[in-house]
């Protein structure tokens, strides 16, 4: 019955080099389902997925690469299939690859995911551990088949060169100064020992998910977010532009002796160290050479939890592998919150399910609610 199921499942897969793409290949198809669709070019793999009859995606690639990742998010952001993600890294395909039962495994998955595609999650459903989040294979639940819940009212952007999809990037010229906002009239400036300063992590699917949130907040919270997105260096200031759009805080890149200010949202360099100093201004220093992400979630959200305790606070949104995790523990450790987005909203909920499984994440929520959860949090203090 299982294979006669299986049959009838048509997969496109993307992966980092031509020996995983037909490794991957190899052993779908001796589990019985149809390959329609091999690719290890992320533009090709783009423009033929529209020809093809493929039902479910499985997506095979290593995070550390900037050009993969951006390409993922053109993919996710283009096309409302379900997604696989394979986290098994360059070696991890090849030992799977002599085993049928991994191969069976991937398989059930992918038929699985693409039978629920177009139906809803139910309350219940959501509210459980994510069904594929193990070391080798993490399953994405696109947001298209959760509830629909009514958008907030904001701005429009040019979906052609959203940071998403990372279109013509040199040529645009960004004029962030002349989208600086005024903070709400009622309010003062922070001292350092007043500051709020809340780290926002994420990763794959981020940008969406953070523009969601910070599309959703108050103009009167009294935060300072620090924004640690995995992206490209040069893809900085697009991102900050991009954001500025959506949200009532201004939106600037991180820089040498910037001051922290409520009503900010700071973005870590991708190819700097953010610390900060006890007068709450910026210093950056060089990455360490053996980082893994850039930046490093963990090392932003402990230098945060360093200078501000219990003041600080941090939430992680979407993304594929654990940065943030040891993270989430030092901002606990010194008295701060951690949050994370749920299951269902997210992209991959890898990064959210790490941060769960250190016991630290007190709420979770799509991006709209992990909003207003915040400005409730603030207003409870101001009453209290």
């Amino acid at each position: 019955m299982l294979e006669s199921t299986l049959q009838s499942i048509k997969v496109a897969i993307l992966a980092s080099t031509n020996e995983q793409s037909q490794q991957l290949q190899s052993l779908l198809e001796k589990s019985g389902l149809e390959v329609v669709l091999v690719e290890a070019d992320g533009h090709q793999f783009l423009d033929r997925l529209k020809d093809s009859d493929a039902e479910v995606l499985l997506i095979d690639v290593c995070e550390s690469d900037d050009a993969e990742m951006e390409i993922i998010d053109s993919i996710s952001e283009q096309n409302s299939l379900p997604i696989l993600f394979n986290d098994s890294g360059p070696e991890g395909v090849s030992i799977a690859s002599t085993s049928e039962a991994w191969g069976k495994k991937l398989a059930q998955k992918l038929t699985q995911l693409a039978n629920r595609n177009g139906t809803p999650i139910t309350k219940s459903s959501a509210q459980r551990p994510h069904p594929m989040v193990d070391k080798q294979t993490i399953a994405v639940h696109r947001k298209a088949n959760t509830k629909p819940t009514e958008p907030p009212v904001k701005p429009q952007w040019d979906q052609e060169t959203d940071v998403d999809h990372f279109a013509d990037l040199e040529e645009l010229s960004l004029e962030l100064e002349s989208e600086t906002k005024v903070p709400p009239a009622a309010s003062k400036e922070a001292s350092p020992t007043e500051l709020n300063v809340w780290v926002l992590g994420a990763s794959l699917g981020g940008p969406q998910a953070v523009r969601q949130f910070l599309a959703s907040i108050s103009p009167d919270l009294p935060v300072t977010f620090i924004l640690a997105q995995h992206i490209g260096a040069s893809h900085i200031n697009l991102l900050a532009e991009q954001l500025n759009r959506v949200t009532p805080f201004n939106v600037v890149p991180g820089r040498n002796g910037y001051k922290l200010r409520h009503h900010e949202v700071i973005l870590t360099p991708a190819d700097k160290q953010l610390s900060l100093t006890e007068d709450g201004f910026i210093a950056l220093k060089p990455s360490p050479p053996a980082a893994v992400y850039s930046p490093s979630i963990d090392l932003v959200m402990s230098e945060v939890a360093r200078q501000f305790g219990a003041r600080a606070g941090t939430i992680v949104f979407s993304g594929m592998g654990d940065d943030g995790a040891r993270g989430c523990e030092a901002i606990a450790e010194h008295g701060g919150v951690v949050w994370a987005q749920d299951v269902a909203s997210c992209v991959v909920s890898s990064m959210p399910d790490q941060a769960r499984k250190t016991g630290t994440v007190s709420f979770s929520a799509n991006p709209e609610q992990l909003a207003e959860r915040l400005y409730e949090f603030y207003q409870s203090e101001v009453k209290a």
